[in-house]
């Protein structure tokens, strides 16, 4: 694992120490000034950040007190193919750990020192026509970041030093790009979090292509395909567009999701393509926490079945009920926990996990949850287990290869990074990631929004699209769609 970053140095001292290193190694140098914050809304300074960047990042918990903000380009890494998490580990795991800093006292724990921000695609390749600026693996070390841990906050300025750069003139640099993120944290105090601004209402909804009955025909394809035995379970996804008067406010919709969403990963991420991704998934991929000896926690979860919620306690308590002794929902669900442990297995990991499911109410709708707890005596790479779990058969199916294939062949949209990994890591073994679901790209004039829903041997077809339309609610009540 690698070393902690080095006590507070001056920004000079931190400058000359990079580019010493940088000479030494022949290899560029991440160099980061970490500063005491007062605390804030990591939104309203992402809002209100100056300028467009090469790259911009928010992730949200509210149940768990953590956001993070990020903007602008450090050192960036990307990759493509079927080995695009394992070349991204490599990479990040060199520079993360050979990077320079300081971390003030009371920082937010979990990110001492840089940290990468970014995301993967589903499928090996990307359509770029439809995912402008997203590559099939992205993950981006900032330029700057505000984060907070409920009362614990800090901000970051990270930069890169090469062989042969002046130390002087990279601590200028530093220290612009620290006024600059104190011009832009006073601005974001003065907004407020507290905007009461709306996004444009949408004039037009359009299913994918031939919408209902398309959707139709694939879910009885794969009935087939499962009936024969080729498949046991695919997860089938469509879209839908939206168009507006004017241009979408991704900012107005994220702070909608997670004021409605709470129990929510709310994610934005925008690569500079002129499309903006965001949503807010109820499904955690993996947590990672390193513990005293080396060892390390990792907390995963199974999430399928689905049931809508009542407008009555005792109608709501009734559907949860009946998800629970559902057949068909437990063995959908079932499939999805016992993929998840096989992926794990060879980790070695001691797994503590329940006999049996509980329920996660959202607003709109309500999931069958099981956690999953691994416990590691060594250190295990987070993007290693990450490139074990994608997909799970809850967002592509079993056997996953002929589930991929399946879908490949049916749908009629690229996927990009929907229903995929995104999220943030350190160098110190720590980060979260989270399934990009309920989720929404934002492009010139309009949004495309996805949904999905779990097809196995008992599904109904009409039922099915009901569910999809149940997991649209949230992003399209957060577009004011009517």
């Amino acid at each position: 694992m690698p070393k902690p970053l080095d006590p507070p140095l001056s920004l000079d001292a931190l400058c000359q120490e990079a580019v010493n290193k940088a000479a030494r190694t022949g290899q560029p140098v991440l160099v980061c000034h970490a500063l005491p914050w007062a605390g804030g809304d990591p939104l309203a300074v992402l809002e209100a950040s100056s300028g467009p960047e090469p790259f911009r990042f928010y992730w949200e918990r509210p149940k768990d007190g953590f956001a993070l903000a990020a903007g602008g380009e450090a050192m960036g890494f990307s990759a493509g193919g079927a080995d695009r998490f394992a070349v991204l580990a490599a990479q990040m795991e060199q520079v993360l750990g050979e990077a320079v800093g300081s971390q003030p006292a009371g920082g937010v724990s979990g990110l001492e020192g840089p940290f990468g921000v970014g995301g993967f695609s589903f499928f090996p390749d990307v359509d770029r026509d439809q995912w402008p600026g997203y590559d099939p693996a992205r993950m981006v070390v900032p330029r700057w970041a505000v984060c907070r841990q409920g009362n614990q906050a800090m901000a970051m300025v990270c930069q890169s030093a090469r062989p042969g750069d002046d130390p002087a003139g990279l601590a200028d640099q530093a220290r612009q790009a620290v006024g600059g993120l104190g011009r832009t944290l006073a601005a974001s105090a003065i907004s407020g979090p507290d905007r009461t601004e709306t996004a444009p209402m949408a004039t037009r909804r359009l299913d994918d292509l031939e919408g209902h009955r398309h959707w139709l025909e694939m879910v009885r394809a794969a009935l087939t395909r499962i009936k024969s035995g080729e498949l046991e379970k695919v997860v089938l996804a469509r879209t839908v567009e939206l168009t507006s008067h004017g241009d979408f406010s991704p900012f107005a919709v994220l702070r909608e999701l997670r004021s409605a969403y709470p129990n929510c990963f709310t994610f934005f991420v925008d690569p500079g393509g002129g499309a903006q991704f965001l949503g807010a998934s109820p499904e955690r991929l993996a947590r990672f926490t390193p513990e005293d000896g080396g060892g390390v926690t990792i907390r995963l979860g199974a999430l399928a079945g689905t049931a809508p919620r009542g407008e009555e306690p005792d109608a709501d308590a009734l559907l949860g009920s009946r998800l629970l002794a559902s057949g068909k929902e437990i063995h959908e669900h079932r499939i999805v926990v016992d993929a998840i442990l096989r992926a794990v297995e060879p980790l070695g990991c001691r797994v503590e996990t329940p006999s049996s499911p509980r329920l996660i109410k959202l607003n709109n709708v309500q999931h069958l949850y099981t956690p999953i707890t691994l416990r590691a005596d060594s250190p295990v790479s987070i993007l290693d287990v990450v490139a074990r779990l994608h997909p799970t058969p809850a967002v592509g199916g079993v056997p996953a290869g002929k589930a991929g294939g399946f879908i490949l062949a049916h749908e009629r949209f690229d996927r990009g990074w929907y229903a995929s990994p995104i999220g943030w890591i350190n160098g110190g073994g720590r980060g979260e990631f989270a399934v990009a679901l309920r989720a929404g790209i934002i492009r010139s004039g309009g949004v495309r929004l996805f949904t999905g829903a779990g097809i196995v041997a008992d599904s109904d077809p009409e039922g099915e699209y009901f569910e999809t339309q149940l997991k649209l609610q949230p992003l399209l009540g957060a577009f004011h769609h009517d």
